[in-house]
């Protein structure tokens, strides 16, 4: 898989080999932390913990998977009231996948979760290692790799959550997108927006890529295309729910059961960080809103590095995204890869900092995994 891969991006060998080992060291570290966690620390204990048959993979699905596992076997439901937590809330693209995969393969669903997330995870980086060294280098591409193999979000990666997924369409289509391949990079973007809500913004890199060419009718023409064609995820998924449960948004309107609000403009970073100011107060959402606070300052660096498009990408996820707070932010930032091309950037102008920042990411990495494995909220 790795060599085909590689051949169809234009990786050559030694390049592919260097994906690979990122990608296996940093899988390596999450799965190790969560085969010792249980010697150190002890598991959550509640009511709504659960755990698989299959002990191999139990680490791998806790929180938020137990929710694509329902809609991968059991497809969704929804009773009409938004104040209950409901599979609606999570979009279907991941799960029925899984499901496919179960069904063609005879695989659990648990483990085809687990493998397509990680294959996944390795063709995104196959795919942003060409589309970076594409933009500002090779020597850039390698750095942004292991920033983002080994940044603590990175974790769920390699779980049965969307992460994986999301980072692979939206590297493929900035990648088409960059090559001026407008109606595959809106494809490309149809499957983001079909497996986070997120992946809407997509369409703004194909707008910012495609304005110099608006005077020309066909490419106007291919651009309205590539436009449909990126909100169809989205859509497909709306007319869905409103066939099945008559309302088009019930995906958003649940999202009230887990807590979550738009309110002012990183005025959930401001009130996480002061709700915790005291040392003794530490708690995870000061990562979170640490992390947060780094992504906003990286993008300054990614509007001066990379095209305007990137910048623009990431400014608007990092607004939608700190707008409601900062929990699962870790998560959340781990996709949006302009920032650790900044973050690269900025590393090779100042040595000292890789020496610093991927030892501190391993670290952290390796502890979310580890409180990941145990039921421990990482995000």
């Amino acid at each position: 898989m790795v060599s085909a891969t590689s051949g169809r991006l234009g990786v050559n060998g030694r390049e592919a080999l260097f994906v690979l080992s990122v990608f296996s060291l940093s899988r390596l570290l999450v799965f190790g932390a969560m085969v010792l966690s249980p010697l150190l620390v002890p598991p959550v204990q509640r009511s709504s913990t659960w755990n698989l048959d299959d002990p191999r993979l139990r680490p791998l699905l806790r929180w938020d998977a137990g929710w694509y596992l329902t809609i991968a076997k059991h497809g969704y439901s929804y009773d009409g009231h938004p104040g209950r937590q409901q599979n609606i809330a999570f979009f279907p693209l991941y799960p029925v996948t899984c499901r496919l995969c179960h069904v063609i393969t005879g695989a659990s669903v648990p483990l085809c979760g687990a493998l397509l997330s990680n294959g996944a995870f390795l063709v995104a980086l196959a795919t942003l290692y060409v589309l970076v060294t594409g933009e500002v280098g090779s020597r850039t591409a390698r750095l942004t790799l292991v920033l983002l193999a080994f940044f603590p979000g990175s974790l769920f990666f390699s779980t049965m959550y969307t992460e994986s997924f999301y980072l692979l369409f939206s590297a493929q289509a900035f990648l088409a997108f960059q090559k001026e391949r407008f109606i595959l990079g809106g494809c490309w973007a149809g499957l983001a927006s079909a497996t986070r809500l997120p992946g809407i913004l997509l369409l703004v890199p194909l707008l910012a890529r495609a304005l110099p060419r608006l005077k020309d009718r066909p490419v106007r023409g291919r651009l309205a295309l590539a436009a449909m064609l990126a909100s169809s995820g989205l859509a497909g998924f709306m007319i869905y729910q409103a066939i099945a449960f008559g309302d088009p948004l019930a995906y958003l309107r649940v999202q009230q059961a887990w807590g979550r609000s738009v309110g002012p403009l990183f005025g959930g970073v401001v009130d996480d960080l002061a709700s915790n100011s005291h040392p003794s107060q530490f708690k995870l959402l000061d990562i979170d809103a640490g992390f947060t606070l780094l992504f906003i300052a990286l993008t300054y660096v990614v509007f001066r590095q990379l095209p305007w498009s990137y910048g623009a990408y990431t400014l608007l996820n990092t607004i939608a995204l700190a707008t409601g707070g900062t929990h699962s932010m870790a998560r959340y930032l781990s996709v949006l890869f302009p920032g650790f091309v900044a973050l690269a950037v900025i590393a090779h102008k100042w040595k000292w900092i890789p020496w610093l920042i991927i030892p501190v990411f391993a670290l952290a990495l390796a502890v979310f995994s580890i409180r990941f494995a145990q039921w421990y909220s990482v995000g």
